[in-house]
This record gives C-alpha cells, structure tokens and sequence, in this order.
C-alpha cells in the first residue's frame, strides 16, 4: 500500500510540474518565407542555413534578443530560381512572444552556385559575409499570424564580370517586409515559351520577377499605381507598357493575359 501511495504521489507531481511548466503567455504566429526575383539563368543554387530575429519583449525596451531559426531540411541547398509565380520556400514558423521586432537576418552557407547549360559556376560571398541583414518593424499582437517574407532578388544579386569564358561577381541583395498591408499583382504573358521579365514601377522604384513555365507571374507589394513593363528578353518580339495600374492592400489585382508581339 505505501508503494502505491508513492507511486500516485509521483504521478500526482509530475502532473503538477508540467502544469507549472506549461506556456500560456500570449502568442503571435510568425512565419518567415522566402521568394525570389529570379534572373534569366538555368537555376541558381543558394544555401540557406536559417534566419535569425531582432526581437524586443513588450515591456523590456532596449533588451534587444537575437532568436535564431534554423532551416530545417537536411538539404539546405535551394533552388532558388524556380520561386516564380507566387511560389514561396518557408523557412521558419514558430509561435513568438508579444513584442517588436526590428529587424531580420538570412543566414547562408558557402556552397552556393549558378547552373547555365549543365555547366556550374560558383558563386561566392563577398568577403565570405554569410549574414545579410534588413530593419523589419512589425509589432506582434496576441493572436495575430505574420507573414515575414525576404526577397532574394537575383537579378540584381548576379552580375556578369566577363561573358567568355563566364566570370560572376554575387552580391546577394535582399528585401524584408510583412505581408500585412500589401496587395497582390498577378498576370499572365504569351507565348508561354518566353521568359519575359516583368517590371512593376512606382515613381524611381521598381521590383522585378520572370514568368513561371505557364507564363503566370505574382507581386505581393505595397497599395498604389503602378506602371508595367514587360522586357521579352527576345530580339524577336517587342516591349509592351501598361499604364496606371491599381493595386490595392489585402485583394488581387489580376491583369488581362499579355500578348507579347513579334516585331
């Protein structure tokens, strides 16, 4: 009978202890995902080790935390060029604490390479940074879900030294902003065998993304009008221009098909 007693006693504690260990401290849902405003290469191999969070507690100003996230997968090598289309990698979600966060940094590894006619190139970090880093203000209220979304813009990230033989300088160039707020710009070119690149334009600023191999193309960005420039990227059809083009926050702006002309 005492062993019982015992046993129950043990079990009742342990019961106790994990209820006394149990977080129920209000949360936000955060996800981090990664996109990409590919250039017009075969793919571009990126690895991705994680992303690591500027993140300030409600109530302790000042006390900057450094909450890294790392990226699962066994793979951490990433094709990063086939993120067209609205296709997004996710690469951390994890209930947080209330709080701000202030900033974000993409973390990658060394073996990163570029693919062009089954031939590949390296692409090293300059000065072997592998910490890229964007403010990212976004305050976390309880029971609230963020999409935190880092744009990897290859277009502007690689950059042709030499043409024969091939030499690349890569200076990865990234983007951070929260998916609150935004709108969506979707469109669909022909023939879907080009690769177009398409350009969305407010005043000096621009993003730029390809078409994916049904000639479908996606921007998530912030409400206003824009100006739409399709570059064929083929001497063989002409330019096309779209004027005053409204995107609006939280709905899908989607653009008649575009019929791109030979000259």
């Amino acid at each position: 009978m005492n062993r019982i007693k015992t046993l129950l006693f043990l079990v009742l504690a342990a019961a106790i202890t994990s209820c006394e260990s149990f977080d129920d401290s209000p949360k936000a849902l955060v996800n981090i995902l990664l996109i990409d405003a590919p250039a017009s290469w075969d793919s571009v191999i990126v690895e991705i080790q994680g992303v690591e969070l500027d993140f300030v507690p409600d109530g302790r100003d000042g006390d900057v935390q450094k909450i890294f996230f790392p990226y699962e997968p066994g793979d951490k090598e990433v094709d990063i060029s086939q993120l067209v289309g609205g296709a997004a990698l996710p690469v951390a979600r994890a209930e947080m604490q209330l709080g701000k966060i202030t900033g974000i940094t993409l973390k990658l590894g060394p073996s990163n390479a570029l693919y062009l006619d089954e031939d590949r190139y390296p692409l090293d970090l300059p000065g072997g940074n592998t910490d890229y880093f964007q403010t990212l203000p976004v305050d976390l209220k309880q029971g609230f879900s963020y999409d935190l979304v880092l744009d990897f813009d290859l277009e502007k990230s690689i950059r042709v030294i030499k043409p024969d033989p091939l030499v690349l300088a890569f200076n990865p160039t990234i983007a951070a902003y929260s998916g609150i707020g935004r709108g969506d710009l979707a469109g669909t070119t022909s023939p879907t065998d080009l690769k177009p690149v398409i350009y969305a334009i407010q005043g000096k600023d621009s993003v730029s993304t390809h078409t994916n191999t049904s000639g479908g193309f996606l921007f998530r960005i912030n409400p206003g009008i824009y100006t739409v420039f399709i570059d064929p990227k083929d001497s063989k059809y002409k330019t096309d221009t779209l004027f005053n083009v409204e995107v609006k926050s939280g709905a899908t702006t989607t653009l008649d098909r575009i019929i791109l002309d030979k000259k």
